[in-house]
């Protein structure tokens, strides 16, 4: 009796979802996609690899869209997680750069990070990640490494 009273909720609950999906009260916020990752040059994607050659002027990272039928804009914040970068000009190592903005659904945004400073060069994982507020994520890690190596 017991399994059969399970069944009933479950197939309860499962027809409920579906009729709050019917009239809108199920859909969540649009979906972030990762439409293409590697190094860069001059904005136009060179080369689609997580290896990177630690090299000044490299630049590399991924370009995410909003995908949303709604067409609400959603509010995100970027993350670059470094395997610690030695700035001179600071006492702690910098683990993390974050920023804050507003995506709107159909454009795609460029989430970069270029080697502009001899310091910036840090051999080891690098992650840069997208999370909008309501948790939903994406990311991709980068493995920073000597070219003679």
């Amino acid at each position: 009796m017991r399994t059969f009273n399970t069944l009933a909720l479950v197939l309860a609950a499962s027809l409920a979802l579906s009729a709050c999906s019917m009239i809108g009260l199920g859909e969540s916020e649009g979906t972030l996609k990762i439409t293409e990752y590697g190094v860069y040059k001059n904005g136009e994607l060179v080369m689609r690899t997580n290896g990177i050659y630690k090299t000044l002027g490299t630049t590399f990272g991924m370009r995410v869209t909003l995908v949303d039928p709604k067409g609400k804009p959603v509010k995100a914040r970027i993350r670059t997680m470094t395997p610690g970068l030695l700035d001179p000009a600071k006492s702690e190592p910098q683990l993390e750069y974050d920023t804050a903005t507003t995506l709107v659904p159909g454009q795609t945004y460029d989430v970069f990070f270029t080697f502009s400073q001899p310091w910036e060069l840090a051999p080891g994982l690098w992650e840069l990640k997208v999370e909008t507020e309501s948790g939903q994520s994406v990311s991709q890690t980068f493995d920073v490494y000597s070219p003679d190596m």
